[in-house]
């Protein structure tokens, strides 16, 4: 995930033909907090089977700071953004009101999901890759690693977090080759 964040973080600065939303980093950075810190509580602090979340959150503060130093620092909430951060002060409450952990952490992974919509809207709406196939592969790359200590500890959570990560980054990749895949076809 590191690798993925200073790749990530390298094409912002070089202006390497990314453009990420902003909007995204932000959804991301609170979500993998929200979700590191339920985890901790529901699996009694095991940071070694959750480790993806962990530096998942450390990554997205490094992307998020790389954004706001040399990258778009437009930001204006979609409507639906602004349903994303009150999902996030919901879970804080229900979680803080009910003492259930689990559940919060469930609820986290939902509203991390929703986390992607920002950027799979920019790909489908600027009708282009504006990502980066390195990174993002790094990032499944991590969630592979990531998925043994969670299997072999038989922890549900950070098989749950590894496997959405997985899943949802493989939904990315897919609209971003399709749109490499069209622009070639296009020029040739």
């Amino acid at each position: 995930m590191m690798s993925f964040a200073a790749r990530y973080a390298y094409q912002i600065r070089k202006r390497d033909g990314i453009s990420p939303a902003l909007s995204t980093w932000i959804i991301f950075l609170l979500g993998t907090t929200l979700s590191l810190v339920t985890y901790a509580i529901a699996e009694k602090h095991d940071f070694r089977s959750g480790i993806l979340n962990t530096v998942d959150v450390a990554a997205t503060a490094t992307v998020l700071l790389a954004i706001i130093v040399w990258g778009e620092r437009n930001i204006r909430f979609k409507p639906f953004e602004k349903w994303y951060l009150g999902g996030s002060g919901a879970i804080v409450a229900y979680g803080l009101i009910s003492g259930d952990a689990l559940g919060s952490n469930l609820f986290t992974q939902l509203l991390i999901e929703v986390g992607y919509i920002p950027t799979v809207q920019k790909l489908l709406t600027e009708k282009r890759n504006t990502e980066s196939f390195t990174a993002w592969g790094l990032i499944i790359l991590a969630g592979l690693f990531a998925l043994y200590p969670a299997i072999a500890d038989g922890n549900s959570l950070a098989v749950l977090y590894t496997l959405r990560s997985i899943i949802s980054v493989s939904g990315v990749i897919a609209i971003m080759a399709y749109y490499e895949l069209r622009s070639k076809k296009a020029r040739s």
